[in-house]
């Protein structure tokens, strides 16, 4: 589910004034290039939008549509602004209780965005976006996707740093309702500051929105293929139990080829190797792009990293995940299996 902000009689931030063009159409076109992106590299894959013009689809509506349709992943797409003209970056955020006043103020100016709508009240069950105790209401929800929302966060913030060269203002967490209300990971990507004259320019030229879509396109996929796991669909399978795909059990090849499994527990914002959550567990901590992860070395076996996996998945750490590392580099799991498969 692709999210372009605003729309319609919200413009969002309105920038420099140098253009006639805001945030709303900025958000626009760079959504929609995302989605033309993934719609040709996975044709099997279903993309669908919150809107595709001008239009104004309420923030409940946009959730809605996303809770409705049973979405897997939600990108809320937007740009920045502050009072300072200096202020540049981009940054991604993900729901989460651990936020700062600071991002508590972006919220609640996103979130503004409800004054708009008639009966926001009973709307929103009476959440008021500019009182801080109306924010308890988030407390409620219970984020069982922080884990991959991260993920796609870092993955997103790492393309716009190497492939962009974009100032990498980090991943956050901040209680916006679009990413708080959907029941799947979640993330509002802020491509830049357009009330900064150097990236207003950027972000209005056709090679910026390129530039950016074609990153977020990027850590889509490089998402898609870790979550995935390879996982494909025995079709002789009365029960479809998702079967995994055969490698070979030459254990010295194995060993020669330095591929190891690692099962990812999950994803922080700041360390948690001393948390009780961690007790009795052999966790290796890996800190990259500002985000803390955990996670526990199977060895070269993949079916034994299935069932670890599984174990986990079943226990605290419902998001849990296989990651691979050939010569202790992170691949695809795709990549791992092609080298053992050789």
């Amino acid at each position: 589910m692709l999210d372009a902000g605003h729309g319609g009689k919200d413009p969002g931030n309105l920038g420099t004034g140098r253009y006639k063009e805001n945030e709303k159409e900025i958000a626009l076109k760079v959504t929609l290039m995302i989605g033309e992106y993934i719609s040709e590299a996975f044709p099997d894959l279903k993309v669908l939008y919150t809107r595709i013009d001008d239009s104004y689809p309420t923030l409940r509506g946009r959730t809605d549509f996303a809770n409705d349709n049973n979405a897997d992943l939600f990108i809320s797409i937007h740009c920045d602004a502050f009072d300072k003209s200096s202020a540049h970056g981009t940054s991604s955020h993900v729901m989460g209780l651990d936020y700062s006043e600071k991002n508590l103020r972006v919220a609640q100016k996103e979130n503004s965005v409800i004054y708009l709508e008639d009966n926001y009240k009973e709307n929103y069950d009476g959440f008021e976006p500019n009182t801080p105790e109306s924010y308890i209401i988030f407390s409620l929800t219970q984020n069982v996707y922080l884990d991959q929302s991260i993920q796609i966060a870092n993955n997103v913030q790492k393309q716009f740093t190497e492939r962009v060269k974009r100032k990498n203002r980090g991943v956050k967490q901040a209680p916006f309702w679009v990413t708080s209300r959907v029941n799947m990971p979640s993330v509002l990507i802020e491509l830049g500051f357009l009330t900064n004259p150097d990236e207003e320019d950027f972000l209005h030229s056709e090679n910026g929105q390129i530039y950016m879509a074609s990153a977020i396109f990027r850590a889509f996929k490089e998402y898609k293929e870790t979550v995935d796991g390879l996982l494909v669909i025995d079709k002789d399978d009365n029960n479809e139990d998702l079967k995994e795909i055969e490698i070979l059990e030459n254990k010295d090849l194995k060993e020669e080829l330095n591929i190891v499994f690692k099962i990812q527990l999950g994803t922080y914002l700041k360390s948690m190797k001393n948390s009780s959550v961690f007790d009795g567990m052999n966790v290796e901590e890996d800190l990259a792009n500002g985000t803390y992860r955990y996670l526990l070395s199977v060895g070269n076996d993949k079916k034994e990293a299935d069932k670890l996996k599984l174990k986990h998945r079943s226990g605290k750490f419902a998001g849990a995940f296989i990651v691979a590392f050939h010569n202790e580099k992170q691949i695809s799991v795709k990549e791992a299996l092609d080298l053992l498969n050789k």
